[in-house]
């Protein structure tokens, strides 16, 4: 189940959403109108099912056609896969950061790393290490670029 926490920060309306988005979510319910501007955070979103996209897509969509300007910002990695898997997911909206993930070559452990796309796209997806929270040892992303990335080239 999803839960949406709201946040009216100038003309931005800030949406944070946490949990599974699922066949019970309503967004119209949760998020109510649209505002001119909808900065949506989506770092506590471990997955959607196929009726959680629709719905997103139904929201959203219909906001973009409203006249909202649509961000989404610390996009887990639950969100990144639908952006590639969804050409129309962020219905006209732009991506500001997303969540990596990495894997440590010592320990094993899987960490997450955020990034803001404009820095991604900077760096030419040439991702650096990250320090191991649990070891020290060094991180390094653990999926395939082309893949995890291919939203950025479109």
């Amino acid at each position: 189940m999803v839960n949406v926490v709201k946040e009216q920060k100038g003309s931005a309306l800030v949406v944070r959403l946490s949990g599974s988005i699922e066949e019970s979510v309503n967004f119209e319910q949760l998020i109510g109108a649209p505002a001119p501007e909808m900065n949506i955070h989506c770092k506590e979103v471990p997955r959607i099912n196929s009726v959680g996209v629709k719905s997103w897509i139904k929201y959203f969509q219909s906001a973009q056609q409203k006249g909202s300007k649509l961000r989404f910002y610390e996009c887990s990695t639950a969100i990144v896969e639908q952006i590639n898997l969804i050409s129309n997911f962020i219905c006209g909206g732009t991506v500001e950061s997303i969540y990596v993930p990495f894997s440590c070559t010592n320990c094993k452990s899987e960490l997450i790393g955020q990034f803001r796309t404009e820095d991604l796209r900077k760096l030419q997806l040439k991702l650096p290490q990250l320090k191991c929270t649990k070891c020290g040892g060094s991180a390094v992303f653990d999926d395939i670029e082309e893949e995890y990335f291919a939203f950025l080239n479109r």
